[in-house]
């Protein structure tokens, strides 16, 4: 029987570990974390990495692995082929593949595409980074089933033939510095879901990112664009309407019935439509799926108000572009909750842009210092740090202002799983205000 190590745990290791184990292969498990649930994997944790890798025939590494583990790096060095979950799944995804990547919008984006093809009366899984293992869901895929995958930097990483029949790339901004090291080796993660398209696939690229839009002239396949601000191929904004041009301009719906405002959420909606009118979805389903559409949760979220504030919840915010955008949105004086997981992401930019209702800051978690380190000296705010989210919630309920923001700028993983987790956390603390 053969042989093959999965590295990593949580729901991606576990899911490749099923598939491996359906298709007849010997499945050990290495995991820096307890592993659980050890019915059909063995857990080699303990042993060393040589021993570890000996007789495997190939690696699977979990997204959360960094490329200079110990045991990737041993597995390198031994000449043992690595690959992620997401070349793993697509090795045996029957059906049609339709990927979404970016810094924001992937899940928004993702699940619309999901809720519209379902409209049409086909299936259609959402899976990948939205937290659906895709090698989990792949045995019970069809030919004539469509996948959606939300993918990560983190995913592309780790591809070798991985091909979508349809790419998106939403935006690049900097992110996760802590693995990927720069902007520009970042953005290459990105475009990677590009690389092994032909002719006959399709790409959907944002015209009005300037690194996105450069894509253009390295992509095999047939390019389309989305645009707020430019008449392009694809979709755009004319006269406060969704635009559709794949071959011959006509106007979809107004924005007005789209129930997601701001124009990053509009290049979320044109690239759900470009994607499913590619795929050969028909326009009411389409208008229908996204008049229908309503946000993922921890996405700028309105909670409750309590004593006049208004409380929203932006977990998913785990970038400082993110938060930067649900600032925008704030209307009137505004308490800021930010802090987590370090990336090592400079702090200059966000502070540059923030917009005037944000008349106070509040920082909790790893990155606190980090943050700190790049506050300006004159500034139209104030800022405080503290040990945990319930006193950060405390010190923002205390501010004379209209809106509370929890939009952490990071990841999570510095106390939590997930967004998810973190999200919830900030609920509870929330709701246990008003009891």
């Amino acid at each position: 029987m053969k042989k093959v190590l999965v590295v990593g745990y949580g729901i991606s290791g576990r899911g490749a570990a099923k598939l491996l184990n359906a298709k007849g292969y010997s499945v050990s498990v290495y995991s820096d974390k307890p592993v659980e649930n050890t019915e059909f994997v063995e857990d080699v944790s303990s042993l060393t990495e040589f021993e570890a890798i000996a007789d495997k025939e190939f690696i699977v590494v979990s997204p959360g692995i960094d490329p200079d583990h110990k045991i990737v790096s041993c597995a390198r060095r031994l000449g043992v082929p690595v690959i992620g979950e997401l070349e793993l799944g697509y090795r045996y995804c029957k059906g049609k593949i339709i990927a979404v990547t970016g810094t924001n919008g992937k899940t928004t984006t993702t699940k619309l595409i999901g809720e519209i093809i379902a409209k049409s009366g086909k299936k259609a899984y959402t899976l990948g980074n939205i937290g659906n293992s895709f090698c989990e869901n792949v045995l019970h895929i069809n030919s004539d089933d469509t996948v959606v995958l939300e993918v990560s930097s983190f995913q592309l990483e780790t591809i070798k033939d991985f091909c979508p029949h349809v790419a998106t790339c939403l935006n690049i901004t900097p992110d996760h510095y802590e693995r990927h090291k720069n902007f520009e080796n970042y953005a290459y993660q990105k475009f990677k879901i590009f690389i092994n398209q032909k002719d006959s696939d399709f790409a959907i690229l944002n015209y009005d990112d300037p690194t996105v839009r450069d894509f253009y002239d390295a992509v095999n396949s047939k390019v389309y664009f989305i645009s707020t601000k430019s008449k392009v191929k694809g979709s755009y904004l004319e006269d406060n309407k969704i635009m559709v041009d794949l071959d011959g301009a006509y106007p979809l719906m107004s924005i007005d019935e789209v129930p997601l405002k701001g124009g990053y959420n509009y290049q979320n909606v044109m690239a759900a439509v470009v994607a499913a009118k590619l795929v050969g979805i028909a326009d009411d389903s389409i208008v229908e799926g996204i008049k229908q559409f309503s946000l993922p949760r921890y996405r700028n979220e309105f909670i409750t108000q309590i004593d006049g504030k208004n409380y929203y919840n932006d977990s998913k915010a785990t970038n400082i572009d993110s938060t930067l955008k649900a600032c925008e949105s704030m209307q009137g004086d505004t308490a800021l909750i930010v802090g987590g997981y370090d990336k090592g992401i400079a702090y200059d930019g966000f502070f540059s842009k923030l917009p005037a209702q944000i008349k106070h800051i509040i920082a909790t978690g790893d990155n606190v210092y980090s943050i700190m380190s790049f506050l300006p000296t004159y500034r139209d705010y104030t800022f405080e740090i503290t040990s945990s989210l319930e006193r950060a919630v405390e010190l923002a309920g205390q501010k004379p202002v209209k809106n509370i923001l929890f939009s952490p700028t990071t990841s999570s993983f510095d106390r939590y799983s997930g967004y998810e987790e973190r999200g919830a956390h900030f609920d509870m603390i929330v709701k246990s205000i008003m009891s």
